[in-house]
């Protein structure tokens, strides 16, 4: 029952602010679920705006990375006896490279002073730790460390995440498989195995 005032007509009591306060309260809780718990979980370290397409004679790849790496260099060589090397680099954190069947691989044993060492297959590999294999939309990767050093005034030991991709469908058959190498373990092996899982192949024809 609602009592008019005398004189006057009868007045309706409006919702308190405190309903709206509530309502939006309610809201953000929401949303900060709804953002919070896939970022706990690993669901947003990667998003579209990090996805990187690598196309060439020898590689056509598209993978997504830390949004604070992009590719600050491109590196191509061919020598007159069918060998030939191509190299992305994100920085002095990450290279996508690529040797053809041609190449004498060299410096397996001496992972050093800027050498992070030539590989194809694991077998080039001279001492890998932790291997393990890893199914990927182009093909089985193997996934490992090796120990890099680095000496200038003194020397600096590393573990570095690396990984061998073996194509299933290579676009020139003479680079069967190309490499992800974490240089100084500045991408840890997670995150490395992670960007192994966004890799895809692209289609050329398209």
């Amino acid at each position: 029952m609602v009592n008019a005032p005398a004189g006057g007509r009868a007045t309706r009591r409006r919702p308190g602010l405190w309903i709206w306060v509530s309502f939006a309260a309610v809201i953000v809780v929401i949303a900060l679920w709804l953002i919070v718990l896939p970022l706990l979980k690993g669901q947003l370290w990667a998003s579209d705006d990090r996805r990187v397409s690598i196309v060439d004679d020898t590689i056509a790849v598209e993978l997504r990375v830390p949004d604070d790496l992009a590719i600050t260099r491109v590196s191509a060589d061919t020598t007159g006896d069918g060998c030939s090397l191509v190299r992305y680099s994100f920085g002095q954190s990450l290279a996508v490279e690529s040797y053809a069947s041609e190449c004498e691989l060299s410096g397996a044993d001496r992972i050093l002073n800027g050498h992070h060492g030539e590989y194809r297959t694991i077998d080039d590999v001279e001492d890998p730790h932790g291997v393990e294999e890893i199914s990927t939309s182009l093909g089985p990767a193997t996934l490992f460390v090796q120990d890099y050093t680095e000496c200038t005034n003194y020397c600096r030991d590393f573990e570095e995440p690396v990984a061998i991709i073996e194509l299933d469908d290579p676009v020139d058959a003479s680079h069967p498989s190309f490499v992800l190498q974490a240089y100084k373990g500045d991408i840890s092996r997670d995150e490395l195995r992670e960007i192994l899982t966004t890799l895809r192949p692209l289609d050329l024809e398209q």
